[in-house]
């Protein structure tokens, strides 16, 4: 596997960040005292800035633009940011910041989430963040803006966001989850856009069981204007990329050792980091896939390096789509 060797930044947006708590536990009790037995994993998350991380694990430059709040948990936040190796513009603002509990239950093989969200971000917090973006973007320069839109902020708000990044000449890429934040940004003609299968079953309002839906679904969010857009299953660990007239899908084996948290920012990290590196979409797609297997045999947000993704390209499988009834 050759060495990253970029010579523009990442920049990534986290309007939402997220404080995660990873517990592991064996057979939770509900209404009992329970023991951990592992160590507990506490990590900045939320998808911009591990993105960010990923990409940093990766050796690609990068410069993560992130709003947290004043609260208690946006201080612990700010806190486990500063052991970060790599440019981080913190924004502050009035309010609480989200939070999350996982408790990974290695004896009922489950995870269960307990989740808090965010509140008080207002438009003069995204006015800052504006500000902050044109001070910092550059032409040929990658902006990735990630995650849930925080409940209060108008929909269009992505769409506004990628049209400053790229009026500044970058190439823009974009995992605002599902809804009509996605469908907004569409308009902006972003040139990569990741969802979920679940997302886009939302999204249409039906059912999406096939790898031919998933392809069809795809081509229509490149007819609103995405340029190139991934999908992954839910069912079965995989992936669909399409671009142009060209279509992927990575198929993989998961280990279940450790958790889901991190999954989808290793695999956008992973495939941007391959493009940004010059390889062809299908070597970026097992470059993806490789650093999110890696992560998800791993507890919480944890991210390989290059060196750790070698063996597990081997292990991936990219083909183009020959069967398009195959469920998946």
């Amino acid at each position: 596997m050759p060495k990253m060797n970029s010579e523009t930044k990442v920049i990534t947006v986290t309007l939402n960040p997220l404080l995660d708590f990873t517990l592991v536990t064996n057979f939770v009790a509900l209404g009992y005292h329970n023991q951990t037995t592992e160590s507990t994993r506490l990590d900045p998350a939320g998808r911009g800035i591990s993105i960010a991380r990923a990409l940093h694990s990766l050796g690609v430059p990068v410069h993560a633009i992130v709003l947290v709040g004043h609260d208690t948990v946006g201080r612990t936040y700010q806190t486990l940011l500063a052991e970060e190796e790599f440019p981080i513009s913190l924004i502050r603002r009035a309010g609480c910041t989200s939070s999350r509990v996982i408790v990974k239950d290695t004896g009922h093989k489950n995870e269960t989430l307990i989740s808090e969200a965010s509140d008080g971000v207002t438009h003069e917090n995204i006015q800052s963040v504006v500000k902050m973006l044109q001070e910092l973007v550059g032409p040929d320069d990658t902006v990735v803006f990630a995650g849930s839109l925080p409940g209060n902020l108008p929909t269009d708000t992505y769409a506004w966001l990628v049209d400053i990044a790229q009026s500044a000449g970058a190439k823009v890429a974009i995992n605002a989850g599902g809804g009509d934040p996605l469908l907004q940004s569409l308009k902006a003609e972003p040139d990569f856009v990741y969802l979920t299968q679940n997302q886009a079953e939302g999204l249409f309002n039906r059912p999406i069981r096939v790898y031919e839906d998933i392809v069809g679904v795809a081509q229509k969010l490149r007819e609103q204007g995405a340029k190139t857009v991934m999908i992954a299953t839910d069912q079965i660990p995989s992936a669909v990329l399409v671009a142009e007239k060209n279509v992927w899908v990575a198929k993989w084996k998961e280990e279940a050792e450790g958790t889901q948290s991190g999954r989808a920012e290793a695999l956008i990290a992973g495939y941007l980091a391959g493009r940004l590196d010059h390889f062809s979409r299908d070597e970026a797609l097992e470059l993806g896939v490789a650093a999110a297997t890696y992560t998800v045999s791993q507890l919480g947000h944890e991210f390989g390096t290059l060196k750790d993704l070698q063996e597990r390209t081997e292990e991936v499988d990219v083909s183009s789509i020959d069967s398009g009834g195959e469920t998946v």
